[in-house]
């Protein structure tokens, strides 16, 4: 370039400038002729635009200059990347929006294929993600080595919001295969479910509903003033006729803890009305901690999803002075409606009422509401593939020729029988897509287990009254103590007594096992977390005067105020602990303690239900081995919480070593941007609370996630089929016989894929190695996750 005149801007200047954000430097360089679109070497990147450059260090109001004086909105750096690319990858929102709003090729991809949410993904930005999502990003898109955005997500929360909205959309896909083969039918399909806390007015609501008005009128000739209280057992499922309404399903959810466990499994159904009730009388905290906890609860099993929500206050009949409970009503519906905006459609009319009466103001404003959500419902639902449709006309009298009333379960051949009295040409794996569907739609409950063919409850109802309110029912199985701890089982015995209209109850165990309600170490005896009453005693997690002892933890926290882990999650959890650990746990109803080798971890949920903590120790300072019992429990928790809790957003800490070494009462945590920023400052953090200064390194047990391990459930899963893979590893030396006849041994196929990473686990990085390249061979989309 010619030396510069008295009006003109070297590139140098004026590309620094750019990165820092000087917008009237910027402007007299334009001015003064320098090409807005010209490309230079900048940092560690060539060809880099000054849009790029912008880009990169989020530099929004300077990028909106440069757009005005018409730069490239995607033009093409090093690797074929874009100024989207660049903002994305370093997370920055707002200047991602403002090139999409230029025009920005949200699909754009580089040499590798990565488009600019494999690269938002890659660093963690979740809100970036979700900003390309809304404007077109495809989630299943793949690079050159097959890796979907998820895959490229190194942060757990971010890998979470992408796999949800990969299901979403394996899910769209295997809907509109379904409508496009078999066609579809209307079928109007409206639920309603009814939740509370115990003695709120739930029961009492529903049948006021249902009734008519000469029903109401006699009703109220012969109703006694209090009646004693019939608690809900698990919950209640009917079709009914609701007058001014029309036909809905209505779900009643028992408002007792040890039910709660499991009403996560049913929550997340579409074309549904939620009706939350609270009792006026309660103290006023009472009152809103109980609306709270319902609320965050129905948000956390519903994600990427706004559901419609009904606040109503119940005994109103007892007030003194209605005024002052109508502002009572008034004001928690504005706080709830305040703080849940984003994530639930809550009404906006105030509902105060006593729930024995029909005949009330209150009561038709109710079904008004009903109805009119009812309508839109329909208006909005989509066709049912033809098929789910005409299984659901078959689902009632399949209940009763197919299978005993007392057990509406239908194995796969049965299944496959039955449907083919409708349909003698069904493809299974059509039915199985269209059966998938159904139970997202609350039609069946669809089971899958690991080691036999799928199972299909006919009528979900018997597996949530009949089955889990007898079963979470504490009374029928007495223990001769306070409180119960993992050493009283459930026998075999006892779930006959309870059960012993139920014929096969082989099938029933299995149904509660696949439910991780449950698990069992000799098939005679079963340990159901969620029956837990006893909480962790503090002389099991005391401190060692062995000087090498190293400690290591993380914390997954809730994000905000709405968050919850709902209440089938930490039992979930300490049931995969039993399932997939070498070791057998011990269990509390608030944690549960592990081991492995030469080293011990903890799990702990906080008493406010909000946080899990995980820490692991080694008295012979193995970080190693630290690092891999970390990995391993964090990666339950994260599976966990995909399956039971999805719409919990959650935040990621690091715990304080120094702190887990003195056994402070508290757990003590750093952020995740703390520890990058200390990284890059020379390793060592200072924590603000307790005053003290640490090492990063001594934080970390592991530098980088291994795919091999943070993909772990994803490649459960992948490995159906382990037969060839053990041939391969065989023959290669890196499995012996023994190791190989040891993990043909397992029981389930999930099992077998377990023991086999496990035991390459223990080998080093070369059998990883060897491993990768034999799955690159047999098994294309397993290899995938580890590449």
């Amino acid at each position: 370039m010619a030396e510069a005149g008295p009006e003109e801007m070297d590139l140098y200047t004026f590309f620094t400038a750019v990165e820092e954000g000087d917008v009237q430097t910027v402007r007299r360089g334009l001015e003064a002729g320098v090409d807005v679109n010209v490309k230079r070497r900048w940092g560690d990147w060539s060809d880099q635009t000054p849009l790029h450059v912008a880009s990169r260090y989020g530099r929004t109001e300077l990028a909106e200059l440069l757009i005005e004086h018409k730069a490239e909105v995607d033009a093409r750096g090093e690797l074929q990347s874009t100024p989207l690319h660049r903002a994305a990858l370093m997370g920055h929102t707002g200047t991602c929006e403002l090139l999409i709003r230029h025009g920005a090729d949200v699909m754009a991809r580089d040499e590798l294929q990565e488009t600019p949410l494999h690269r938002a993904a890659a660093g963690g930005h979740t809100g970036t993600c979700e900003l390309l999502i809304r404007h077109g990003a495809d989630v299943m898109a793949r690079t050159k080595v097959g890796r979907t955005p998820a895959d490229a997500a190194e942060d757990r929360r971010t890998r979470r919001v992408l796999k949800n909205r990969e299901k979403e959309v394996i899910q769209e896909k295997s809907y509109h295969e379904l409508l496009q083969k078999s066609g579809g039918v209307k079928v109007n399909r409206c639920k309603v479910f009814v939740f509370g806390m115990a003695e709120t007015g739930k029961s009492t609501l529903k049948e006021s509903l249902q009734r008519g008005r000469v029903a109401a009128l006699l009703q109220g000739l012969w109703s006694s003033q209090e009646e004693p209280h019939d608690p809900t057992p698990g919950v209640d499922v009917g079709t009914f006729h609701i007058p001014g309404v029309g036909e809905v399903s209505l779900w009643d959810f028992a408002g007792q803890a040890e039910y709660a466990v499991t009403h996560s499994m049913f929550m997340d159904a579409e074309n549904t009305v939620f009706i939350v009730l609270y009792n006026i009388m309660d103290d006023s905290e009472e009152q809103e901690r109980q609306l709270h906890w319902w609320l965050s609860f129905i948000k956390s099993c519903n994600p990427n999803r706004q559901p419609d929500v009904i606040l109503v206050a119940s005994h109103a009949d007892q007030l003194q002075v209605r005024d002052r409970g109508q502002r009572q009503a008034a004001h928690l519906l504005h706080l709830m409606t305040s703080e849940f905006k984003d994530h639930l459609h809550i009404s906006d009319e105030v509902f105060l009422m006593n729930c024995k009466e029909t005949l009330t103001p209150e009561m038709d404003r109710l079904k008004k509401l009903l109805a009119s959500m009812r309508t839109e419902m329909f208006e909005r639902q989509r066709q049912m593939p033809k098929l789910c449709g005409e299984i659901t006309k078959h689902l009632f009298s399949w209940c009763k020729k197919k299978c005993s009333p007392k057990c509406p379960v239908l194995r796969w051949p049965d299944y496959v029988e039955a449907v083919k009295e409708i349909d003698p040409h069904v493809d299974e794996e059509f039915l199985l897509k269209s059966t998938r569907h159904l139970h997202r739609l609350g039609e069946v409950i669809f089971s899958c287990p690991s080691a036999s063919d799928p199972i299909i409850v006919l009528k979900p109802n018997w597996l949530c009254t009949d089955v889990i309110g007898p079963m979470m029912a504490p009374v029928n199985f007495p223990i001769p103590r306070p409180e119960r701890t993992s050493e009283d089982y459930v026998t075999r015995a006892e779930i006959q007594r309870v059960f012993q209209d139920v014929a096969d109850v082989d099938l029933l165990i299995t149904l509660l096992q696949e439910f991780q309600l449950c698990h069992s170490y000799d098939g005679q005896t079963f340990i159901f977390p969620g029956l837990l009453t006893q909480t962790m005693p503090p002389d099991k997690w005391q401190p060692t005067l062995e000087p090498k002892v190293v400690y290591f933890g993380k914390q997954v926290q809730c994000a905000d105020s709405t968050d919850m882990f709902s209440s089938g999650f930490f039992p979930r959890v300490q049931t995969r602990l039993m399932r997939e650990l070498e070791n057998r746990p011990l269990l509390w109803r608030d944690g549960a303690k592990c081991w492995d080798l030469n080293v011990e971890g903890l799990i702990k949920l906080s008493p406010d239900g909000r946080a899990v903590t995980i820490c692991v120790r080694s008295v012979q300072g193995d970080k190693g081995q630290c690092g891999k019992m970390l990995q391993q429990l964090e990666n339950i928790i994260a599976d966990v919480l995909d399956e039971c809790s999805p719409g919990t957003g959650t935040v990621e800490k690091v715990l304080s070593a120094r702190a887990l070494k003195e056994h402070r009462e508290e757990f003590y945590s750093y952020g995740k941007e703390e520890i990058s920023k200390a990284t890059t400052e020379g390793g060592a953090i200072s924590h603000p609370t307790l005053g003290f200064t640490e090492q990063v390194s001594d934080l970390l047990c592991r530098e980088d996630e291994d795919p091999l391990t943070r993909n772990r459930p994803e490649l459960v899963q992948a490995l159906r089929h382990v037969e060839p893979i053990l041939d391969h590893l065989q023959a290669r030396d890196i499995l012996t016989v023994e190791e190989c006849d040891s993990i043909r041994a397992n029981r389930t196929l999930r099992d077998k894929a377990r023991e086999l990473l496990d035991t390459l686990g223990r080998k080093g990085k070369s059998a990883w190695e060897v491993f990768k390249k034999v799955l690159v061979e047999v098994n294309p989309y397993a290899a995938e996750l580890v590449l």
